[in-house]
């Protein structure tokens, strides 16, 4: 019940507001953005065109993408960056422990993991890659309920490196998935974006964080460590078969598995890549 009040008060949201604040409704999360004169909302059809005709992904990986955000100068058939946005119904994460956990023991087990299993790209036809460390550390903003974190990416087949920022609003069902790909270079600018986009965000009235029930909700069952262990490599996951339900299964045994998982799902180029046509399956 609580789940469809959300939904129609969203519908009642005044369409000569929307239009003026330029605000997005994202109705499968209970939630709006804001995109101010800067931002611009692709809708879910030209977010899948880019993610898979321009990002080279399977188009599996483009079934659940909610839109794109992209700079309002930016042409839309090729932007500089894109946020892909995507909702998460994990139900409510923790994160009363966000500022305890050990980023760089973490780093190290993604950077070894992502070592092992470059012979395996090899064989798949895709290019090995080297996660290079955190481009930005994790970090859990209490006020707008978001977690954000960037990694840096090196492709062995040349070209600059590449930046994965992650935001992750948290909700009172789930999280609000943002992924913005970019080159290195951009970091300053995505960062800011970031910010933004987490400052901009809302959930309605009774799919709000602070509106978590604990007699009558789901939750995650981990917390913000274990959403930054396994939040990159969702969409890739689902793709690797038997890491389809690696965060459900997983749930009961902690952080440490789940390390496994957000490694071996490292994106190839924007979100798996371009396959190496000199390489043969």
């Amino acid at each position: 019940m609580i789940r469809l009040i959300a939904a129609f008060l969203l519908l009642l949201w005044p369409q000569a507001l929307l239009a003026q604040d330029r605000v997005v409704p994202l109705s499968a999360a209970d939630a709006r953005i804001a995109l101010g004169p800067d931002l611009r909302f692709l809708p879910p059809a030209d977010a899948r065109r880019i993610v898979v005709d321009l990002w080279e992904n399977p188009s599996t990986e483009a079934d659940d993408i909610l839109g794109m955000i992209v700079p309002e100068s930016a042409d839309a058939k090729s932007p500089e960056w894109g946020a892909v946005i995507r909702w998460e119904p994990i139900g409510h994460v923790a994160a009363d422990t966000a500022r305890e956990a050990d980023y760089d023991a973490l780093m190290d087990e993604m950077q070894a993991q992502v070592r092992a299993q470059n012979d395996k790209r090899r064989e798949d036809g895709y290019t090995p890659v080297q996660l290079l460390g955190w481009a930005e550390r994790p970090s859990y903003d209490s006020v707008s309920n978001t977690v954000t974190w960037a990694r840096e990416l090196r492709f062995f087949d040349g070209g600059e490196n590449t930046l994965h920022y992650n935001v992750r609003i948290l909700g009172r069902y789930g999280v609000l998935s943002m992924n913005i790909v970019a080159p290195m270079d951009r970091l300053a600018e995505v960062s800011t974006v970031a910010k933004q986009l987490s400052e901009r965000t809302e959930f309605v009235p009774g799919a709000r964080y602070a509106d978590f029930d604990a007699e009558r909700d789901e939750v995650a069952g981990y917390g913000v460590a274990g959403l930054v262990a396994t939040g990159v490599g969702v969409a890739v996951a689902k793709n690797a078969g038997v890491f389809a339900v690696i965060a459900k299964l997983l749930q009961p045994l902690g952080i440490a598995l789940l390390v496994l998982a957000a490694a071996l799902a490292v994106p190839f180029r924007r979100w798996f890549g371009t396959k190496d046509r000199a390489v043969k399956r």
